[in-house]
């Protein structure tokens, strides 16, 4: 090797490396939550269609689904760290259990409002460590998520009353 080679070599070697673009990892939701999403979502849409249910509620209430799935997603997810699953376990099992502040078997559709309010909270703090990247990989509403957080957290204490907001940043926030 002459020295105008390795001058050469010892060239190249300082350069930057070009990184590969990275591939998204399609994940794909397991059967069961697939189910419960579908199920949830034709319940919305019947429950939004017979009781007339006012174009803004309805369009806070049709976010569930959505959240659902992204949080589920989330907790798949290897690059997701303990602390932030536990908080997006939290929030799916919110969703799940019908003990919650606003019971869907009391009031229909109207009781998702506070599942979708811990779900964004939810989202808030599981943001301050997981690459919103990540998070954003795994959106599959038409509204940009950051929006649909804000939007949400705006608007909380007019969807559900000022109580319930606390009560549910108590769940995921341990404020007494």
């Amino acid at each position: 090797m002459t020295e105008e080679n390795r001058q050469e070599n010892r060239q190249e070697s300082q350069l930057p490396a070009i990184r590969q673009p990275e591939q998204l990892v399609p994940i794909k939701l397991p059967e069961a939550h697939q189910r419960f999403y579908d199920k949830l979502r034709a319940k919305i849409e019947a429950f939004i269609k017979d009781k007339g249910v006012n174009e803004t509620v309805a369009n806070y209430i049709l976010l569930a689904p959505d959240l659902f799935v992204l949080l589920a997603r989330l907790l798949l997810d290897k690059r997701v760290g303990v602390q932030a699953k536990a908080v997006a376990g939290i929030a799916v099992a919110y969703f799940i259990t019908p003990l919650d502040f606003i019971p869907e078997a009391l009031v229909g559709g109207v009781g998702l409002l506070d599942d979708v309010i811990l779900a964004v909270y939810a989202l808030r703090r599981i943001l301050v460590d997981v690459d919103e990247k990540i998070v954003r990989e795994h959106w599959n509403g038409k509204d940009d998520l950051l929006s649909v957080i804000t939007k949400v957290v705006k608007a909380a204490d007019d969807l559900v009353g000022k109580k319930i907001v606390k009560k549910l940043e108590e769940i995921l926030f341990r404020k007494k």
